[in-house]
């Protein structure tokens, strides 16, 4: 896995740690043919089933487990190992509650799983291993001696509102930064305007020159200079 890591291209790398929306729009996508995009999904869904024997979930945040592996796509990619990690998560959580009521054979905890991961096809295998350590903890509240299916997806709505807020901010962040890079290809494509606002003679002002977010670069006042001198001669 660690060979093949290294082996990957730079743009693989870089969509690794890029958020989910993001992820499928970003520019750097184009840089991937179809190969590539399966080997990126191949490698994540590998990293987080291996991740779920080294990592300590204690160290597990809502962000970083908004990067991982979405369910849905890991199922794709290896259905056996995906659907054995999440069932080995509920039936963990059923033994360590142990309610008086609760999920006891194999069809219902099948059932469970089937049913979370269609009522929340967003969570990733990460989000899945956060809510139940969450659950084992009680954060979600006392169960009151029952933990069936019901109250599963009680606490998956609860995680689910916990990690609303902070995925938004997570990709209002990303949106920020695609449109800062936007920017910055109009003013590498259009030397002369920094933005719709900017014209040039506000961009080599001395304040604005100070300021130094929109200033020109060398290139692109040697450019000027050039346009400048021809347009003399």
């Amino acid at each position: 896995m660690e060979q093949k890591l290294k082996q990957s291209t730079r743009s693989t790398q870089q969509l690794q740690t890029v958020g989910k929306d993001l992820y499928l729009a970003s520019p750097r996508m184009a840089d991937l043919t179809p190969d590539e995009r399966k080997t990126l999904k191949a490698m994540s869904t590998a990293r987080s089933l291996q991740n779920l024997q080294e990592q300590d979930v204690s160290t597990l945040t809502v962000e970083t487990c908004f990067k991982g592996t979405n369910v849905q796509t890991a199922m794709k990619v290896d259905e056996v190992a995906t659907r054995a990690a999440l069932v080995a998560m509920i039936t963990r959580t059923v033994k360590f509650i142990d309610a008086n009521k609760t999920l006891s054979t194999p069809e219902e905890i099948g059932l469970t799983v089937n049913e979370l991961i269609n009522t929340y096809p967003c969570f990733t295998i990460e989000d899945w291993r956060l809510c139940c350590y969450h659950m084992a903890k009680e954060v979600y509240g006392p169960y009151y001696e029952r933990l069936k299916l019901a109250q599963f997806v009680e606490c998956f709505a609860k995680y689910e509102r916990v990690k609303q807020p902070i995925v938004q901010t997570i990709r209002d962040l990303e949106r920020q930064d695609m449109e800062r890079e936007m920017k910055e290809a109009i003013r590498y494509l259009q030397p002369e305007y920094a933005t719709k606002t900017n014209p040039v003679a506000a961009r080599v002002s001395a304040p604005e020159w100070m300021r130094g977010e929109d200033r020109l670069t060398y290139t692109e006042r040697e450019a000027m200079d050039e346009r400048a001198k021809r347009r003399k001669s």
